[in-house]
């Protein structure tokens, strides 16, 4: 699902086309003091995004043979129109991907131990919509969000430019995994925010996901995964049942630096779900 999209069209890879009135602020500015090299000298932009998800979809994360992981990213680099060379890049990305400690209080669970039976790619969902504006949802978060790293975001989505609409909601979740009876979703990001891992901290996913719009984002997908929860899981219940979900900046994961680089963690309150579910989907 690449390319833009609109509040009825949720697009992935990487972009969002919702309008903002401009404000004083300034997104991340690209840190160039010093020459990129490794996964941060991958070019940039929506081509190598639809890769990186490709390559993900495909790829069986228990699988131990590296040959089998050398042959699926070469292919796909050609596919795509990039140079073999970067094979070696992409498989060392990937092994720090699927071997870092992903969910808090468990350091035995990484992604590599995800039998493809326990994940869905590329979950499509589709809702009818009530009428929606801005200012409605930014009122939903400012009620429902509580005191975390929101701060500021109700107001940003009250200052998005598009009229009141109605029809309905469609897109795709990049993953969903099952661990331990709880769902949680993954969304892939392949965003440049500097030349260091450490340039991924948890301060800087927080104002990617703020200026990106991704907190939007994910939190409609958290609705439309709760709702395929509900209609699918015999005796589901939000609080028992989904786990939150991940934002995994893939140029800034890197298990030797901790699960605190590339990662960003969300769990919504079961109040501000129900409501946005409550508002946003209409019972037609």
């Amino acid at each position: 699902m690449s390319g833009k999209l609109n509040i009825a069209d949720l697009a992935d890879h990487d972009t969002l086309s919702l309008t903002e009135v401009p404000s004083e602020t300034n997104f991340l500015e690209s840190r160039i003091d010093e020459e990129p090299s490794g996964i941060f000298s991958f070019p940039k932009g929506a081509k190598t995004g639809t890769l990186l998800h490709d390559i993900l979809e495909k790829l069986d994360f228990t699988q131990k043979d590296s040959s089998y992981v050398e042959e699926l990213v070469v292919n796909k680099l050609l596919e795509y129109g990039f140079e073999p060379r970067w094979q070696k890049i992409l498989c060392d990305m990937i092994e720090k991907v699927l071997s870092v400690p992903i969910i808090p209080g468990n350091k035995d669970f990484t992604l590599s131990r995800l039998p493809n039976q326990d994940r869905l790619n590329e979950l499509e969902f589709y809702f009818p919509l009530k009428s929606v504006r801005p200012k409605e949802i930014g009122t939903l978060f400012k009620k429902y969000s509580g005191p975390d790293s929101l701060t500021d975001f109700p107001e940003r989505i009250e200052r998005l430019d598009f009229s009141p609409i109605k029809g309905f909601m469609k897109g795709f979740m990049d993953m969903v995994f099952r661990f331990q009876e709880r769902y949680y979703l993954v969304d892939w990001k392949s965003n440049f925010l500097g030349n260091r891992v450490e340039d991924y901290n948890q301060e800087a996913l927080s104002l990617a996901m703020k200026e990106e719009f991704y907190i939007l984002q994910f939190h409609l997908y958290a609705v439309a995964l709760n709702q395929y929860l509900r209609l699918r899981l015999p005796g589901y219940s939000y609080e028992n049942h989904f786990g939150g979900g991940y934002y995994i900046f893939l140029r800034g994961v890197d298990p030797g630096k901790g699960p605190g680089f590339g990662i960003y963690r969300h769990r919504p309150s079961a109040e501000l779900i129900d409501q946005l579910c409550t508002n946003l989907i209409s019972h037609i």
